[in-house]
Formats: C-alpha cells, sequence, structure tokens
C-alpha cells in the first residue's frame, strides 16, 4: 500500500519517521521583514509523528497568540483575551524557551516512536525563541523534560480550551486546500467534480501532495463544494483530464 492510499480506510494513517533524540532549542533575532500580516507572538504546534500523506501541510497550530489579544485554537476558534493574560503567557514562554536547560532530555527517559513533535515559538523584545520536544505529551509520565516545560504546555492547553470552549467560529475568508493525487488504479466509490473557480494543483512528475492557500471568491468556491471534510475521509474530486484527488483544507490564520 502506497501513501496515497493510506487515507481512503476511515481512521487509516500513514507513514512518516520516528521520534527520538533530544529536544532542539533556537534563539534568534526577530524577523522585522517576515511579511506584511500580523505576525503571531506566541505559537504552539504539532509536528511530524505517525500522519498520512498531506496531513502536516493540513494540520493546523494548536493555538496561536496575537499582540492585540487574539487567540485562535485549531484554526477553528477565536477569542480575545486582556494584555495582562497575554503579557503573562509572553513572559512565562520566554522564561521557559530562552533557557536551553529546559529543553534538555532526560537521560535514559523512554523513546516513543511515532509521535509527533511539540513546537513553541515565542517572540518578544527583538528576540524569537523556539524549542522542539518530540513526544512531548506522551512521555509526561516518564518525566522525560524538566518541569519548566510541562508547566508552559499546561499554560498553553488551559487557554487553547478556553478558547475552544468560550470562542466564537473562526471563519476568515481564506483556506489552505491540501490535496493529494489518486494512483489511477485506485477507484474510489464517491467521486465529485473538481469545483469551478478552484485551481487545480500543478504538481512534477514525482510529487502527489499539493498545497495551495486560496482567498476570496476560490476560497468561497472550495467552502461551497468542501464545506465540512471529514478529518479521516477525505472527499475525491475529479479534474477535467481525469486525474482524482482527495481533498481537504483548514483556515488559514491571520499571519499566514
Amino acid at each position: 500500500m502506497n501513501r496515497r492510499s493510506l487515507l481512503l480506510g476511515a481512521g487509516a494513517v500513514g507513514l512518516t519517521a520516528a521520534v527520538g533524540g533530544a529536544a532542539i532549542a533556537v534563539a534568534a533575532p526577530e524577523d522585522t521583514e517576515a511579511g506584511r500580516r500580523s505576525q503571531p507572538l506566541l505559537t504552539w504546534e504539532l509536528t511530524g509523528g505517525f500522519v498520512p500523506a498531506g496531513w502536516n501541510a493540513l494540520r493546523a497550530p494548536r493555538l496561536v497568540a496575537y499582540d492585540d489579544g487574539t487567540l485562535v485554537a485549531d484554526a477553528a476558534r477565536r477569542v480575545k483575551v486582556g494584555q495582562g493574560t497575554l503579557r503573562s503567557l509572553r513572559n512565562h514562554a520566554t522564561a521557559v524557551l530562552r533557557d536551553p536547560a529546559n529543553t534538555r532530555r532526560r537521560p535514559g527517559a523512554p523513546m516513543i516512536a511515532d509521535v509527533p513533535s511539540t513546537v513553541f515559538t515565542v517572540r518578544g523584545n527583538g528576540r524569537r525563541f523556539r524549542a522542539q520536544f518530540e513526544g512531548l505529551e506522551e512521555t509526561r509520565a516518564d518525566r522525560a523534560y524538566p518541569a519548566a516545560a510541562y508547566s508552559l504546555l499546561d499554560h498553553l492547553s488551559q487557554l487553547r480550551d478556553r478558547t475552544l470552549r468560550t470562542g466564537s467560529p473562526f471563519h476568515p475568508d481564506a483556506v489552505r486546500l491540501v490535496a493529494v493525487l489518486l494512483d489511477p488504479a485506485q477507484r474510489p466509490t464517491v467521486v465529485a467534480p473538481w469545483p469551478a473557480g478552484v485551481p487545480v494543483p500543478q504538481l512534477d512528475r514525482d510529487e502527489f501532495v499539493a498545497q495551495l492557500d486560496l482567498r476570496g471568491r476560490q476560497a468561497r468556491a472550495l467552502l461551497r463544494a468542501v464545506p465540512h471534510p471529514d478529518p479521516a475521509q477525505w472527499p475525491v474530486l475529479a479534474t477535467a483530464d481525469g486525474r482524482r484527488f482527495q481533498v481537504n483544507h483548514r483556515f488559514l490564520l491571520p499571519h499566514e
């Protein structure tokens, strides 16, 4: 079975590298040329793990915080918090991430394969701090990382839970389309035509996963055709030239 067929079965998952090793910490000057859109103050993301083709492109940050106090969870719900809450979050994240000792994995801690890595990024005072923890949540019972790392995880989890519980729907006029080209031999039972007004992904010869960021009319056309895609069972769309793509999408964040 190749990776292109892995989403056809409900709940099926794909192939990626196993997880192991130490956390990665990075401190760098803040990128003042990052773009014209509002850049996040803090992000909490998951990456990697045992996931299907295209999943990492589709996976939204678990929480993003912006300077005006806007929090967005899972690119699905948003809430506004006060500057005191935002300042507390920034100070906590900066204190944890700027100290390399807080990212060091305990020697002898169990290694768990095929779990995602947790990535925290915070900016402030002209600096950007980023740390990546492999299997942070999955290794908590084993205390694989220092207590400070789990304290930050708890702080962010509380804010994410609050956003998902009390926030308003996050529905911008912008989406990320992820399309996985199926093998010609694959014959899904339900196939819809590629929606008018949505660009067809262009792939090089050896590529089979495409990502397109759509805005305005193109985004609305996709949302009309695929309003609520199932995360486990991606719908299949056929282009005019006979190619079949499994597709899914998520809303784009303000900085994307």
